[in-house]
């Protein structure tokens, strides 16, 4: 696989070899409205992950083009949660917030989590290390609900960021997160708002069997394992492919929710980047690019060929269902 220099200038369209040219275009256009220095960002944030390199060489030009797309909107998702870290940082010394000290501050352990568990989901992926990829997802996963019960109930963020060792650490675990106590936390809000992914939903249903099949990643067992040694390779794998979309999916869903359930965060994120100087973009691209995660997020659920409308949010891309058939491939883990 081939090596960049440092210093030799890139962009998204010279990395993703084989995005479509829809995609390319609706990211300049979501970019540029919105005043953000895509290459600039990109650079800073995708270039400067540990272990990057180039995607590796393309055998048929245009056989790719979907994982290319689709690992695109990953790192894009991956640029808005650095963002989100940046800003939760810098809210916590600001006053006069909607949301609370102690929830920018646990928002900042998780989505700092988030950032390095992605990031090295991005790289086992890409070195043909898919299972172990998928292990990291489910925790990424768990990280996602976890953030959004934190910033729904501010004495539920005290107790974390309270939490002083391993033991008290694992207690607050047990009694608030485990067992998918923080997801029905999130999940009664969004029935509130008219979104139902409750468990007897066909997105709670989709969610249990997904969360199954990374749990089988997590313990050791002798199924799947002459399936694992073919396609080992993104983009071939379909293990790989269907990590990076799951995570994606999640990470869009963390934009989307935390901007639904009303909590304040946009109006705090705007406020925060007001107060911040112009050369920090991170900060005014968690303030600015909610509208682009959604537009992506539509995007990747319903396919380039719909219509992409003119990018405004809406709930109609943040409650739906992913297609049935992301992590079909994980059954050869069974």
């Amino acid at each position: 696989m081939a090596h960049l220099a440092p210093d030799q200038p890139i962009g998204p369209e010279r990395f993703y070899r084989e995005m479509s040219p829809q995609l390319a275009a609706r990211l300049r256009q979501m970019w540029s409205a919105r005043g953000h220095d895509l290459d600039r960002l990109w650079g800073e944030c995708i270039r400067g992950l540990p272990g990057f390199r180039a995607l590796p060489p393309v055998e048929k030009p245009g056989a790719n083009s979907r994982a290319h797309d689709r690992l695109c909107m990953f790192d894009q998702a991956l640029i808005w949660t650095m963002a989100l870290n940046r800003a939760a940082g810098a809210g916590m010394r600001i006053e006069g917030l909607r949301l609370g000290r102690d929830q920018f501050c646990a928002l900042q352990i998780l989505s700092g989590r988030v950032v390095e568990s992605v990031s090295a989901i991005r790289l086992l992926v890409l070195t043909e290390l898919a299972v172990p990829a998928l292990q990291l997802a489910r925790s990424v996963s768990e990280d996602v609900d976890m953030a959004l019960a934190l910033l729904l109930r501010r004495k539920l963020a005290q107790q974390f960021v309270a939490c002083r060792s391993a033991e008290e650490a694992n207690d607050f675990w047990r009694r608030h997160i485990a067992g998918g106590r923080a997801f029905r936390l999130v999940a009664e809000k969004l029935y509130a708002i008219g979104l139902d992914h409750s468990d007897q939903s066909e997105y709670g249903r989709w969610r249990r069997e997904v969360l199954t099949l990374l749990g089988s990643a997590v313990h050791s067992s002798p199924l799947g394992q002459g399936a694992r040694g073919r396609e080992a390779a993104w983009p071939a794998n379909p293990v790989a492919r269907d990590c990076l979309d799951f995570v994606t999916h999640r990470l869009h869903e963390l934009c989307a929710w935390a901007h639904l359930i009303e909590i304040g965060l946009e109006e705090d994120l705007v406020l925060i980047s007001s107060t911040a100087p112009p050369e920090a973009r991170l900060l005014a691209c968690a303030a600015g690019s909610r509208d682009i995660l959604l537009d992506q997020m539509r995007w990747a659920l319903v396919g380039q060929g719909a219509d992409q409308g003119d990018g405004t949010s809406g709930p109609e891309a943040a409650g739906a269902t992913p297609d049935a058939g992301l992590f079909n491939a994980g059954r050869a883990l069974h």
